[in-house]
């Protein structure tokens, strides 16, 4: 097995010192270009990779980030959400392996053991869960990383994940095409993305004065059918499948004896794939939370390069409004 290449090996190459040889390739001193850009095809030459572990030690830094899995007591609210914190973890991993970085998996139930985890900063995926080692990151000094919750530290970052932004837009696109009584249909219990979706629902109509149509949905969809029925009981002539159920109530409702988008306007969130609403020519918000972990790594320099005291840094995840063949 050969030996990895060594900063003496190009110092002797190029002909400069080691020291040389350590501002050209961390992009520091008082180099003239030329000799910086000669020091690196030198590097690249001998096939010198740097030693991720040895600058980690240098700098203090664990080259770990720390994820904070959520845990649902109920069973089937746990099987439900289940894919989804696979792809968080999943987004994760990739984005930190892309840095050069490990993940830590860390429960919410131990805020005990962030004491003992070596980790350069800690990630949050789910607004409100594991407030406990929360405030102990935060009470740490750790650098703290969250979606869809504001941290209120100068070592924190904000990752608005698109969910608000897109009901809201829903909502105004239903409001312009004339739909005049909009349910919702969202999932039961309080888990994070659904009490986002809820709130910014029940608060658009609200302001507007209009009547607030919710059904809530089991986690196994049992009652997806009688809950679409309550809704087209009480008068709706529009819904949100906040659920991303939109294919399944589109279904639903082409047995019916009404016409879409005439009598009823059909609008769906998708977070995950998005080709079966473009297939069945549903009209669908597409966010994307599993592009916040590689917006964490990308705005981690501004948080570490900032003066204490300017506040948490914020990122607004994009998100688009496809317009399909169920609205007007």
């Amino acid at each position: 097995m050969s030996r990895s290449v060594t900063l003496k090996d190009i110092a002797l190459r190029a002909g400069v010192s080691t020291a040389a040889i350590s501002q050209a390739l961390n992009d520091r001193g008082t180099l003239s270009a030329e000799t910086r850009d000669r020091i690196k095809a030198v590097a690249a030459e001998l096939g010198y990779t740097p030693n991720r572990h040895a600058a980690a030690l240098r700098s203090g830094r664990t080259m770990s980030v720390g994820f904070l899995m959520p845990e649902d007591p109920d069973d089937a609210v746990a099987k439900r959400w289940a894919v989804h914190r696979t792809r968080q973890l999943n987004a994760l991993v990739r984005a930190a392996a892309a840095h050069g970085f490990t993940v830590t998996v860390l429960p919410e139930s131990r805020p005990d053991l962030l004491a003992g985890a070596q980790i350069d900063v800690l990630y949050l995926p789910d607004a409100l869960a594991g407030q406990d080692v929360l405030r102990a990151a935060v009470a740490g000094g750790i650098p703290v990383v969250a979606d869809d919750l504001y941290i209120d530290a100068d070592r924190g970052i904000s990752i608005r994940t698109g969910y608000a932004a897109a009901v809201h837009a829903g909502l105004a696109l239903l409001e312009r095409t004339g739909a005049g009584r909009i349910g919702f249909l969202v999932d039961e219990g309080a888990h994070p993305r659904d009490r986002i979706g809820r709130t910014a629902y029940e608060t658009w109509s609200t302001v507007r004065g209009r009547e607030v149509l919710v059904a809530e949905l089991d986690p196994a969809r049992r009652q997806l059918a009688r809950r679409v029925r309550d809704l087209l009981d009480a008068g709706a002539d529009a819904i949100f499948a906040y659920g991303e159920d939109g294919p399944d109530v589109y279904l639903q409702l082409e047995a019916l004896p009404l016409v879409i988008p005439r009598d009823l306007q059909l609008i769906t969130l998708c977070a995950t794939d998005c080709a079966l609403n473009d297939r069945l020519g549903v009209t669908h918000l597409c966010v994307h939370p599993e592009r916040a972990p590689e917006a964490m790594f990308a705005a981690l320099p501004r948080l570490t390069g900032s003066p204490a005291g300017d506040g948490p840094v914020v990122v607004d995840l994009p998100w688009e409004l496809v317009r399909g063949s169920t609205t007007r």
